[in-house]
């Protein structure tokens, strides 16, 4: 696990695909705030795509900002519903969206799956086993 500082500031994104999803753009935020407050975060920024599929990531214009801000450094961990709503990358195509995250030293949370860790190999493979999943979900 690894050592927080008493407050980090934490970014929130917030996806959903089509408007009959489970989770609204509403219900998303709510639950991150709870989970920030929970987890001492201060919501510094927040980022949405809505109508865009998790693989479509090149159109996903809230998710492209919230890189760059990333790696200038904005915030230290992004909160995010579950690993779907994160991104439905091709397996094979996850690391390039994902390490300008990890490079950055930002930590990505979900409220389904907990902390993600991209730096240990057993964190790699849960992350990477669910992604594929939820991917092939899209197929």
């Amino acid at each position: 696990m690894t050592k927080r500082h008493s407050t980090q500031c934490a970014a929130l994104y917030l996806r959903m695909s089509t408007t009959d999803q489970d989770k609204s753009i509403a219900a998303q935020r709510n639950e991150l705030k709870k989970l920030a407050k929970r987890r001492n975060y201060r919501i510094v920024a927040e980022y949405r795509d809505e109508g865009i599929s998790g693989d479509d990531t090149e159109k996903r214009l809230g998710f492209l900002k919230m890189r760059e801000d990333a790696v200038s450094g904005s915030f230290s961990v992004i909160l995010c519903w579950d690993q779907d709503r994160f991104g439905r990358f091709d397996i094979l195509e996850a690391g390039k969206w994902i390490a300008p995250f990890r490079d950055s030293g930002v930590r990505l949370e979900t409220v389904a799956q907990g902390e993600i860790d991209w730096d240990d190999l057993s964190g790699q493979l849960i992350y990477s086993v669910n992604q594929l999943a939820k991917h092939q979900y899209l197929r």
